[in-house]
């Protein structure tokens, strides 16, 4: 099993977000206002802002008791630092930290 999955293409684009808030709610840590906002789409207020909150703050936790975060490079990735190849390291960690 790999430590990173895309989970939303970068082809969605300003609508990114959006997508990931009426796809992914299975993802911890992010308010139902969050998911309101991300919602309504790229014309709220508040939208991108929020985007950049759930990438910091979002995580799941799978059946395995492994941790997921977000990362966001064009497409949407969930990414399980336990679970990644030296290389998936090489290519996601050095731009994640």
């Amino acid at each position: 099993m790999s430590g990173v999955e895309i989970i939303i293409s970068s082809h969605h684009g300003q609508y990114v977000p959006q997508v990931f808030a009426s796809e992914c709610n299975h993802w911890n840590n992010i308010s139902s206002e969050d998911l309101d906002i991300l919602s309504q789409g790229p014309d709220h207020e508040w939208y991108y802002e929020t985007w950049f909150n759930v990438l910091n703050e979002a995580n799941y936790t799978d059946k395995q008791g492994n941790k997921w975060v977000l990362y966001e490079d064009g497409d949407v990735f969930a990414i399980c630092e336990e679970l990644m190849t030296e290389q998936e390291k090489q290519d996601f960690l050095v731009d994640m930290y």
